[in-house]
Formats: structure tokens, C-alpha cells, sequence
């Protein structure tokens, strides 16, 4: 009786064993920090420093240009990147999403979407720590 309990209970734990590897989340990266960011799109070449604060996958903090500094919103999931943010244009909010791959703890490329005025290629490199800005 107790060698068939003890067999059931091994072949349970065997049968859930790859149940749960199916279910481990999926890993973040850390891209804290202070990122220049350079990025093309149907306006021409742009450009913003943006300082990056990490919680778990939310990332959160500012991107500062030229003409302001703007809000950040974003996540991060294994090596994906997103990030969120709104700029005053024409007297309108026009949102701009970054979405890139975390190629190195250094480099992240990916695209810069405005709205729907369009897109394009995006590069960002940390120069920086977020408590550096």
C-alpha cells in the first residue's frame, strides 16, 4: 500500500514537474539607466535622452529634448523593450512608442512609432545610471 501511494505521488510530481516549467514567467532584463536615443522617422532624424527607472518589468521615468521633458511608461520582457511616451504637436498629443530589442546591456534597437503619422528605425545607447541625470 505504501509503495503504490509512493508511486503515485512520483508520477504525479513527474506529470507537474513540466507543467510548472511551462508556466515560469518570462525573464526582464535591467535597462535602467540614462539612454540617448536617436531614431528616424517621416519628420526627419530625432533625437531625446531618456532616463529609464526599472520596477520588476514596469519601467517608468522621463525622455527629455530639446523643446521638454515628457513622462515614460513602458515594460520590459525577456529582451523587448517598450516604452510610451506624449509630445504636444500642432496643439495635439501625439504618442510615440519605442518599441526594440535589448541587444547588449548597452544598445537597444528597434522603431520609433508616432502616432500615425509613421515610423522608423530607432537606436539607444546608455550612457549612463539613472541617478546620473
Amino acid at each position: 500500500m505504501i509503495r503504490t501511494v509512493l508511486a503515485v505521488c512520483l508520477a504525479l510530481g513527474a506529470l507537474a514537474g513540466p507543467a510548472r516549467a511551462q508556466q515560469t514567467p518570462p525573464k526582464e532584463r535591467t535597462v535602467a539607466g540614462v539612454w540617448r536615443v536617436d531614431f528616424v522617422t517621416p519628420l526627419g532624424q530625432n533625437w531625446i535622452i531618456m532616463t529609464i527607472n526599472q520596477s520588476g518589468p514596469r519601467l517608468t521615468g522621463h525622455a527629455t529634448d530639446e523643446f521638454g521633458e515628457y513622462e515614460i511608461n513602458g515594460r520590459v520582457v525577456d529582451d523587448q523593450v517598450t516604452v510610451v511616451w506624449s509630445v504636444a504637436e500642432d496643439g495635439k498629443m501625439l504618442e510615440i512608442t519605442m518599441k526594440g530589442k535589448l541587444e547588449s546591456a548597452t544598445l537597444i534597437t528597434g522603431t520609433a512609432k508616432l502616432g500615425d503619422v509613421g515610423e522608423g528605425p530607432l537606436s539607444a545607447r546608455r550612457t549612463g545610471d539613472a541617478g546620473d541625470h
